[in-house]
């Protein structure tokens, strides 16, 4: 392999892990903005997760979207809201179009229908495979680490 050659594999291993990191961001900002279309986007039509320690395993994009959407809407509604914050990336490639990632997720929650105020610490661990040139997560889930919960005296919250 020449140096030209060793050169444009090393940037493309570079452009695959940004591709994914930025993957693994949208994911967790469409997910709290319940941005719908968008997140369905981030996945395979295979896609298997593990959620909160494996109490939530579901298949295919049509069960994981529906669990998710369900979820989410029942929480809104009962006042629940959260920031999925994702940090410490580890990504791995696997070959051209497989990899795995690590990731810390932090979760500050705000439940204003309990007046309550919380924290999720999780670890996840994630598949991903390139189709059609796109990265999307195939296979994702998390460990809990640390949760917390807190009553705020005088609690109140805006949003927007």
């Amino acid at each position: 392999m020449t140096t030209i050659e060793k050169l444009a594999a090393r940037i493309q291993t570079m452009e695959d892990v940004q591709a994914i990191t930025q993957l693994k961001y949208r994911y967790l900002r469409t997910l709290d903005k319940r941005d719908w279309p968008a997140l369905q986007a981030c996945f395979t039509n295979d896609i298997e997760t593990q959620y909160e320690s494996g109490q939530h395993c579901f298949s295919g994009i049509d069960e994981v979207m529906s669990f998710l959407v369900d979820s989410f809407t029942r929480l809104t509604a009962e006042g629940c809201w959260a920031v999925h914050l994702g940090n410490h990336p580890e990504v791995e490639l696997l070959s051209e179009y497989e990899a795995r990632g690590h990731w810390t997720l932090h979760a500050p929650i705000l439940d204003v229908g309990n007046g309550q105020a919380a924290i999720q610490v999780s670890f996840y661990e994630d598949e991903y495979r390139k189709e059609d040139g796109i990265w999307r997560i195939s296979r994702t889930g998390y460990s809990n680490h640390m949760k917390g919960r807190w009553t705020a005296p005088n609690f109140s919250t805006e949003f927007g």
